[in-house]
């Protein structure tokens, strides 16, 4: 498979919540830039409108999917609706989960994405605002997922979250 080329980690105190002291004035401008725009690291308080929501997922999934990346050896069930990040938000809706994406390039947004399963049975993704973009290859080609849009997901797919790659499949019952 071809390399593909992703943006560079962010420096130190691009985050709000990078522990870094003597941040210089191109952090401070950047640091405030993502927290005003509320893009990579600003709070979701309303999750209604994203495949968070409970109208999106009104019964429990009938499939259990599994996000493995070998380079950390993390492996991450999605069982239900679930927030991918850095440093995800606690406060999702009842019946979601928020999972914690081990990342020591530190290309992952805070609140990053989101992978759901309807109440039909189909994979949906979504993009919160991320600063490195989530995106899905097959067969060589990487599409991004727009930022807001849910967008279908089949399994096996390669999800690119960051610059961390994630092989999907779904588990046999």
């Amino acid at each position: 498979m071809a390399t593909i080329p992703y943006p560079p980690a962010p420096e130190l105190g691009w985050y709000a919540d990078d522990p870094v002291t003597g941040v210089g004035a191109a952090g401070q401008a950047a640091t405030a830039g993502a927290t005003a725009k509320g893009s990579a690291d600003g709070d979701i308080e309303d999750w209604d409108s994203t495949v968070l929501s409970s109208s999106f997922t009104t019964k429990a999934p009938q499939k259990v999917y599994t996000l493995h990346n070998d380079s950390t050896g993390q492996t991450i069930v999605i069982d239900k609706s679930t927030l991918l990040g850095r440093k995800p938000s606690a406060d999702v809706p009842e019946g979601a989960k928020a999972e914690k994406v081990e990342d020591p390039t530190r290309t992952t947004s805070r609140n990053h994405a989101a992978i759901s399963i309807d109440q039909n049975g189909v994979l949906w993704i979504e993009d919160y605002g991320s600063l490195n973009g989530t995106y899905i290859i097959r067969d060589g080609q990487e599409t991004q997922v727009v930022k807001g849009t849910p967008q279908e997901l089949d399994a096996p797919a390669t999800l690119r979250i960051g610059d961390q790659f994630f092989q999907l499949t779904e588990q046999q019952r």
